[in-house]
């Protein structure tokens, strides 16, 4: 089955904030992101692809509806700040470099809320801390999304994921960065 570049796999529907919501998260936060010295770009990406990131830039694939890319804004910048921060190098290791399942699964999910403690951050910096449970939410639906995804090889439907009254994320401040180049990566 081919999809159109401006299609997704599943809807991805959480939370449902209210678009004045939306539009001020979007301004703060990435405000917040360039302040932190990413850049952040509009590209269309071939699917399943939402978001991508390189260590120096943040892009999102504009077809996603509006909440989704405040949230892979968050989640990126998560992950960019774990690809070049030096203090936390060393924690990527298992995730690239471990060829057992368990200890491969239990690495991802340490690295995802890990990023989603620095996206939590970011909103504590924005004056956005009301967010929590909607964010709370998202994050535990996107594990749900990338859990199922590594058991069973397969892209699971986005509404079989969906979490609602998760608990807080804690934020964690945000380390010393040093912007490089690096591999992209991805958001789908």
């Amino acid at each position: 089955m081919v999809i159109a570049g401006h299609e997704l796999v599943g809807h991805r529907l959480v939370g449902q904030l209210p678009p004045a919501s939306m539009v001020e998260m979007w301004i703060k936060c990435t405000s917040r992101v360039v302040k932190y010295g990413f850049a952040v770009e509009y590209q269309d990406l071939e699917p399943p692809r939402t978001g991508i990131f390189d260590g120096l830039r943040i892009t999102i694939d504009p077809d996603i509806d509006f909440e989704m890319q405040c949230f892979i804004l968050l989640h990126l910048f998560g992950h960019s700040v774990q690809w070049v921060s030096p203090e936390l190098h060393p924690k990527l290791d298992d995730l690239q470099h471990t060829t057992d399942r368990d200890q491969f699964m239990r690495a991802l999910h340490e690295y995802e809320f890990e990023a989603a403690r620095f996206g939590r951050q970011l909103l504590e910096e924005a004056g956005l801390a009301h967010l929590n449970q909607w964010y709370a939410d998202f994050v535990e639906t996107d594990w749900r999304y990338v859990e199922r995804y590594y058991q069973s090889g397969e892209i699971p439907p986005w509404h079989e994921c969906i979490a609602s009254d998760c608990p807080a994320v804690d934020p964690k401040p945000i380390p010393r960065l040093e912007h490089k180049l690096v591999k992209v990566r991805f958001a789908f």
